[in-house]
């Protein structure tokens, strides 16, 4: 009977124990997309768990699909001062009453947090700090280059001598079909043809041309690009007979778990050797730390400690795993910053500016 009592006291110690060490943690709460059919929830509910084992605090998630019900939730909830860190894309509609700067939560806290100029809200003030980016990029079949004793180009000689090569063995070194899906090619293209900062202006326009001539000058694209269809070009790419193909990132996902080993993305290498940190693009979701939760000192530290761990999360911004799993990482953490892409630039003129470079390269 004794030991029944015995180990009855233990178990109402080690309750008592347990609910004081959760009393005692922080509770968050959180608004983010990552829910849903979003590729990374299930990563999101699992760093959760991850981040409330290592800390012993708790989060209330409020994740979900953006739509207006969401947004008047999280509008009510801020102005009572009951959320501590969002997820949003740009453009919101909240303000820097609502809302830390990016700068704010980077020079307060070492959290990791990124400025993007190309996160600014109308207003211009710069509240979120980058999650997750919607990025244009060439991916690389390293197995079909390794046949030919080739690595991933890093440098545009390398690219060209690759591409050389290549065609030169009967291989299809980039598929794209120039004549019907252009524009991420000419994106990429117009960054590695000209110094970031010129990127969309006239001088970038005419480096991309510069760029892509001599790439078709040495085969790049294959003997006959102006008459292929781009969904062969991309069914090419994806069954490992072409060597690479500019795409966005939504290209990924179509890439079959057999071959995510054999798959990286890269940065068009530059021509002028000069290395490009910017990425074309556009943000997708950032995060930010409310006022409200600031103010409050365990809150604060909490909410520091909640964004190094969201913003050190791979599965948040890649659907995929293995080589070009971590290819994609390496890409957007190392981002300094998105440089849009050329149509948002010149929307009026870019049809006919492309049109103009693909008439041309028609004629090499």
């Amino acid at each position: 009977m004794r030991k029944w009592i015995a180990a009855i006291i233990s178990l109402c110690v080690l309750l008592c124990a347990a609910f004081g060490a959760q009393a005692s943690g922080v509770t968050l709460r959180a608004f983010t997309p990552f829910a849903d059919v979003d590729f990374a929830a299930q990563g999101y509910m699992d760093m959760i768990t991850a981040w409330e084992q290592e800390t012993g605090n708790v989060v209330e998630d409020y994740s979900g699909v953006m739509d207006e019900m969401w947004m008047d939730n999280l509008k009510r909830m801020l102005q009572d001062g009951a959320v501590d860190v969002v997820v949003l894309p740009v453009g919101s509609g909240l303000s820097v009453q609502e809302l830390l700067t990016a700068g704010e939560l980077a020079s307060s806290s070492d959290c990791g947090a990124r400025k993007f100029s190309a996160m600014k809200e109308a207003d211009g003030s710069l509240l979120l700090a980058p999650v997750r980016l919607y990025w244009e990029a060439l991916y690389v079949n390293t197995d079909v280059l390794a046949r030919y004793n080739l690595t991933v180009p890093q440098t545009f000689e390398q690219l060209l001598a690759a591409c050389a090569v290549l065609a030169q063995n009967g291989v299809q070194p980039i598929a794209n079909a120039l004549c019907e899906w252009n524009e991420i090619v000419l994106d990429c293209a117009a960054l590695a043809g000209a110094p970031a900062e010129q990127y969309g202006q006239q001088e970038s326009l005419s480096g991309a041309l510069d760029v892509l001539t001599t790439l078709v000058q040495v085969g790049a694209f294959g003997s006959d690009p102006w008459n292929m269809t781009d969904a062969d070009a991309e069914s090419r790419f994806l069954s490992g007979e072409a060597a690479m193909r500019f795409d966005a990132d939504s290209l990924a996902q179509m890439v079959d778990e057999t071959r995510l080993d054999s798959v990286v993305v890269i940065s068009m290498p530059a021509k002028d050797g000069q290395a490009r940190t910017e990425v074309v693009g556009t943000p997708a979701f950032g995060v930010a730390v409310t006022r409200a939760c600031w103010q409050d000192s365990a809150r604060s530290e909490a909410a520091a400690s909640f964004v190094i761990k969201l913003l050190g999360e791979t599965s948040l911004v890649t659907p995929v795993g293995g080589a070009l799993g971590e290819s994609i990482a390496a890409l957007t953490v190392n981002a300094t910053d998105m440089t849009g892409v050329l149509y948002d630039h010149n929307p009026d003129g870019f049809d006919s500016w492309a049109e103009g470079v693909i008439a041309q390269l028609m004629g090499l």
